[in-house]
């Protein structure tokens, strides 16, 4: 008896212990192979994936950028190409000095520079989207300076979000050193091309 005890005690052991290897096997194969997968446009999950991304020409020592979901960037490019897009933009006015940026840089206009830079129209209607959340920042005059930063000087900064079902997928600013519209304008061109510069070439 004593003898189909440790037999039966053994047989158990070795199934628990099968058992616990199959479910670790199953659990790193679907994270390694199957949960990248389940990203879509619709997904609310974010799975971030660093890129090495080679620098463009428009960028400088004031350009920042973020990454967070290269999957949905890369759906979200192909819904931009295709209009699916809705421009969302304000002003964030300087609080120490009287503000200009609203009468300077009306959000139509920016909206016209944006429309150019993707070279095509967002369509009407639609209920799926990528949210392009733009902010034009005008600087305070009365702030402090770094005077160890090289650009010690600047009238304010273009910064855009790029989102998809409100997740926020990629992140841009840059700086512009005066009330040129002109520059705005190529800040915002840059602004296109480094968000598709950092789409996953396959």
């Amino acid at each position: 008896m004593k003898r189909n005890r440790r037999q039966s005690t053994i047989i158990n052991n070795f199934f628990t212990l099968a058992s616990i290897i199959m479910i670790t096997i199953t659990l790193v194969v679907y994270l390694k192979y199957m949960q990248d997968d389940e990203a879509n446009f619709d997904s609310k999950a974010v799975y971030s994936k660093k890129e090495k991304v080679i620098p463009l020409e428009c960028e400088d020592e004031t350009s920042k950028s973020k990454l967070f979901n290269q999957k949905l960037l890369n759906n979200s490019l192909k819904a931009l190409k295709n209009g699916y897009y809705k421009l969302d933009g304000g002003h964030i006015k300087s609080l120490t000095s009287k503000s200009i940026i609203e009468e300077f840089m009306p959000l139509v206009e920016v909206n016209e520079y944006f429309t150019k830079a993707i070279k095509v129209e967002s369509k009407k209607d639609i209920s799926k989207f990528l949210t392009i959340n733009y902010e034009i920042i005008e600087q305070d005059k009365d702030k402090k300076i770094n005077l160890k930063k090289e650009n010690k000087f600047k009238a304010g900064t273009v910064k855009t979000s790029f989102r998809a079902n409100s997740i926020e997928i990629f992140t841009f600013s840059k700086d512009f050193k005066f009330y040129d519209k002109n520059e705005i304008q190529s800040i915002i061109d840059c602004t296109i091309k480094v968000y598709k510069n950092n789409a996953k070439k396959y």
